[in-house]
């Protein structure tokens, strides 16, 4: 393949934006599927799972390789809910560029600005699709308006929309010229052509206004077109040139429009991602490892039978056979086989490439985020975080037969999926099983009983719950002595405890500030180890204990009775004494709840959101009809909103969740 002819990009938006048959269109285009479907019939090609289809909505990343202009472009799908964010999360990490899809009627959406705000995170430039623009009150300066406002963003606009009457039928390019006129719904039912007839004078009028704002927008960003700008000239290739380089750099967001269902403007958003998202190329991860195997793991399944791992490579060459250092862990494991991914199913090659995505099998150490590399060249590559769980549920196995299954069922998803958790509860011992919300926790139990036959039992979800402390105390000592005859067990430790901002369950902030060997370095790191160990279980009701930095300031040994088990016992004794007397709290998750409503629906959904402990943050009046309120509520207060708002608003209302931190509660 010649060189900069290669495209890792993905497609993401707030549920219901639009992106699935976005991504099916494409598809389409491309050749590689030859009957597009549909996602209210069930038969997309992404969405391949038969829980995807049966729901309607994307759960898992998908990814499939297309070709288009002679350039390779491996498409990601990711979901648009919240609950499965983890999916956008280590997508981003690994592709070189992103279309954001938004709702031309209701703009920027709270999981818009969610995803949006992930991609900052990784510096991945973006294209900008406004999608649904044949919908009533479909509102392109307003969409891009909200770009600008509510995301930070510097919008570009490289088309304006054509209308028929009011119906969107085509688009023309800002920079050429150039009209498409689309007929029906099939995308391939297009016109091509440009300006000049009578009819076209306001809209040549349009056009040339558009070219002279982008032009200007670039040329203050880009020192080549400016120059040409000074001079009175703006070659067509310099302006694409100017918006390459400027989305490259994450300066601007070049924005397209059309409508995807009914097959408008396809054809210029493949050209377009093809024009200005990056190479990989044209985004250096590593210098100086142009030839040695550098690659990460982002990504783990077992639809297959065998282990399926997802891989980016940056650097160098991967081949079946090839032996492997996972410098994450430090164990070498040898690749079986190699995989391209085509949506549900795998195609094997006999080598990946550097900006290469695909799968190995044989990795059986591998986790997400692990690094791959030459075994003579070792690097490790930052890895990725992922949310904590925020919600609860016990499970039992319905049968003998699902108990024997259950323990490798739910082994197999923790590794696939990094926000899902199960632990067992140390009082009832039942197994509790924890995700990111009810519509997560729901899909999972699903898989168990659709991958691995598993069917269980579950109970009511509850809230995963947190504690700190809200006040710092000093000079807490704890002396932990026995003697029973033989050796005894001694261990002596001063410590300060006071609050932090870090709140992830199991961070600890530990500072050995002992003087004069007071306690040995290795007694010093069990009392860090059984402090931490005893933050599973706060002062307040047993929930983890987070948001604390523990100071040992001094301690004691005796000669013959010390020992780290000692000093990892009064580590955690300590901790739990110093939690106690520190004005511990509960903490609770609170959603960010945005809210549609039809205005004669408005009181109703106030008064919900005030009768579940809700703060109201804004009611903004969106259109002529509608009205959008945000609130932050209590996730506790949350279960069944859905079902109520619907039943106050004869079904008319909708809402989105979106996690916003921790509080007293």
């Amino acid at each position: 393949m010649r060189a900069r002819a290669l495209r890792n990009f993905g497609v993401m938006a707030h549920v219901d934006a639009g992106k699935t048959t976005i991504s099916e269109r494409l598809l389409f285009l491309t050749g590689r599927i030859h009957r597009i479907g549909e996602v209210h019939h069930g038969d997309t090609a992404l969405d391949h799972s038969d829980l995807e289809r049966r729901r309607g909505i994307t759960i898992g990343a998908a990814a499939v390789s297309v070709t288009w202009d002679d350039h390779q472009l491996n498409l990601i799908d990711t979901p648009g809910h919240v609950d499965f964010a983890v999916e956008v999360e280590r997508s981003l990490r690994v592709l070189d560029g992103a279309v954001a899809v938004f709702d031309a009627v209701a703009g920027v959406e709270p999981q818009s600005e969610s995803v949006w705000r992930q991609a900052d995170r990784h510096n991945v430039p973006r294209l900008a699709f406004v999608n649904k623009m044949d919908r009533p009150g479909a509102d392109l300066a307003n969409v891009v308006d909200e770009l600008r406002t509510v995301l930070g963003a510097t919008p570009a606009m490289v088309q304006i929309p054509v209308f028929d009457d009011t119906t969107m039928v085509g688009v023309v390019d800002v920079i050429s010229g150039t009209r498409w006129r689309w007929g029906s719904t099939d995308p391939e039912d297009v016109t091509i052509d440009d300006l000049g007839g009578p009819d076209d004078r306001a809209l040549a009028h349009q056009l040339a206004a558009a070219r002279v704002e982008l032009v200007e927008l670039l040329a203050e960003r880009d020192e080549a077109l400016f120059e040409c700008w000074a001079e009175g000239s703006a070659p067509l290739e310099e302006i694409r040139a100017a918006l390459r380089r400027l989305t490259i750099a994450g300066e601007v967001v070049p924005v397209l429009c059309g409508s995807a269902l009914a097959g408008v403007g396809m054809q210029p958003l493949l050209d377009a991602i093809v024009a200005y998202l990056p190479a990989p190329e044209d985004r250096p991860v590593l210098e100086g490892r142009d030839d040695t195997l550098t690659a990460l793991a982002f990504k783990v399944g077992h639809g297959t039978g065998r282990k399926l791992t997802w891989v980016r490579l940056y650097t160098g060459e991967l081949a079946a056979g090839d032996r492997v250092l996972n410098a994450s862990t430090g164990t070498t494991e040898r690749v079986s086989r190699l995989v391209r991914l085509d949506a549900g199913s795998t195609v094997d090659v006999d080598v990946l490439r550097a900006g290469d995505i695909g799968a190995v099998i044989g990795l059986g150490s591998t986790s997400t985020g692990h690094t791959l590399c030459a075994p003579e060249s070792p690097v490790v590559l930052e890895s990725m975080e992922f949310p904590e769980p925020v919600i609860a549920m016990a499970i039992e196995p319905r049968s003998n037969d699902d108990q024997a299954r259950l323990s490798t069922a739910l082994g197999r998803l923790t590794e696939e999926d990094p926000t899902f958790a199960v632990r067992v509860h140390p009082e009832t011992g039942q197994t509790l099983i924890a995700g990111m919300g009810e519509l997560h926790l729901q899909v999972l139990v699903q898989r168990l009983a659709d991958d691995h036959r598993v069917e269980v039992i579950t109970g009511a979800p509850e809230v995963a719950y947190r504690e700190t402390i809200t006040r710092a105390v000093e000079g807490v000592a704890y002396r932990l002595k026995k003697q029973t005859g033989g050796p005894g067990t001694f261990a002596e430790v001063r410590v300060d405890l006071s609050p932090t901002d870090d709140i992830r369950p199991g961070v600890l902030e530990f500072v050995d500030a002992t003087t004069g060997g007071a306690v040995p370095k290795e007694y010093a790191n069990a009392v860090a180890a059984g402090a931490r160990e005893a933050m599973s279980n706060g002062p307040v009701q047993g929930y983890p204990l987070v948001g604390v930095k523990l100071t040992l300031v001094d301690g004691a040994v005796h000669p013959n009775d010390s020992s780290e088990r000692a000093f990892h016992q009064a580590g955690a004794l300590v901790l739990r004494e110093a939690a106690a007397l520190a004005a511990p709290v509960r903490l609770e998750p609170v959603m960010l709840v945005t809210i549609d409503s039809p205005d004669e629906s408005v009181g109703a959904a106030v008064g919900l959101v005030g009768a579940r402990r809700g703060q109201l943050r804004d009611v903004a009046e969106s259109d002529g009809s509608t009205t959008t309120i945000t609130a932050r509520v209590p996730l506790a207060e949350l279960f069944g909103f859905t079902d109520a708002l619907r039943s106050v608003s004869q079904g008319r209302a909708s809402a989105s969740l979106t996690p916003d931190g921790y509080e007293p509660g």
